[in-house]
């Protein structure tokens, strides 16, 4: 299956000119002409599916605390003065994709029911560097979209026949730097692929093929 033009998704939203993982970096992904953007989810202590990289707050936040550790009204201000989003609420804005990447210790419940309650399943792609978790969460949900992430040095040890096993109904997510490292092994894969790693789309200019989705921090 060849793919005409990739969805263009902002990582963390438009984190190349705005604070990573806020509403206004989503927000300015989409005024920006992209498809849509790339977040990083994990549950509060009292469950709610909340929008963070990082386990501790303090690197985005206005103070210190580990996000899991803490009920969502106890999170303190983002550096920009927002509060931390829900993931809820960022399932409002009108993206064609939103890329929820699962962080940490499992959240795949609290965020699978945040999207089904936003009626969202459609707008969604789950993905995780922990495979039991994106196989956990299809297997409860064969709506969801899913995907498996890896790290560059992980990437560069796949093999075809290790591709070639994993459910052909889910994505690939490898850095960009290890697919041009070896195009040939994912070029077969090439409308399933997500790739990230990039500063701007520009970075996959060389590509040999056209990936499915381009994940990138800025234009």
């Amino acid at each position: 299956m060849s793919i005409a033009k990739p969805l263009l998704l902002g990582h963390r939203g438009y984190s190349s000119k705005h604070l990573e993982n806020s509403m206004e970096a989503f927000r300015a992904a989409l005024a920006a002409g992209l498809d849509g953007f790339e977040l990083d989810v994990q549950p509060t202590r009292d469950g709610v599916s909340c929008v963070l990289h990082d386990d501790d707050l303090a690197r985005t936040a206005k103070g210190a605390g580990i996000l899991r550790q803490m009920n969502v009204g106890e999170l303190p201000k983002l550096n920009n003065g927002e509060d931390v989003p829900r993931l809820m609420d960022v399932l409002d804005l009108k993206a064609k994709l939103i890329n929820v990447e699962l962080k940490g210790e499992p959240g795949w419940k609290q965020a699978l029911a945040a999207v089904e309650a936003a009626d969202a399943i459609d707008r969604v792609l789950f993905s995780s560097f922990e495979p039991s978790e994106v196989l956990q969460l299809w297997a409860d949900c064969h709506e969801a979209r899913c995907g498996f992430l890896w790290e560059f040095e992980e990437a560069m040890e796949l093999t075809e026949e290790e591709l070639a096993e994993l459910p052909e109904q889910l994505t690939f997510h490898p850095p960009i730097a290890a697919v041009m490292a070896k195009p040939e092994l994912w070029k077969p894969h090439a409308h399933r692929l997500a790739l990230w790693g990039m500063k701007t789309f520009s970075a996959a200019k060389d590509l040999p093929f056209q990936p499915a989705i381009l994940i990138a921090d800025g234009l």
